[in-house]
């Protein structure tokens, strides 16, 4: 018998308080461009990376972004983003 004993495997998935947090994210991202762009987020299933995307609403990719891009814009930091 194991001495310890594992409830998860946290290399499979990103705690919920991370989870949440980007959730929260892509909902304010999604209001700064209402009907214009839409910010997509992308998790690799090799590597587990995480990219981002502004797309048009109909599905056509406009701007690939790195995580860190994509974190900036849904927290509301655009002007970062698009300067760049």
């Amino acid at each position: 018998m194991p001495r310890f004993t594992h409830d998860h495997d946290p290399l499979l998935s990103p705690p919920a308080h991370v989870l949440a947090e980007v959730d929260a994210a892509w909902e304010r991202a999604q209001d700064l461009f209402a009907g214009e762009l839409e910010l997509h987020f992308m998790c690799s299933r090799i590597g587990r990376s995480v990219t981002g995307e502004l797309r048009v609403p109909d599905g056509d990719t406009v701007e690939s972004l790195s995580a860190g891009e994509a974190l900036a814009l849904a927290c509301g930091d655009a002007a970062s983003v698009l300067a760049a």
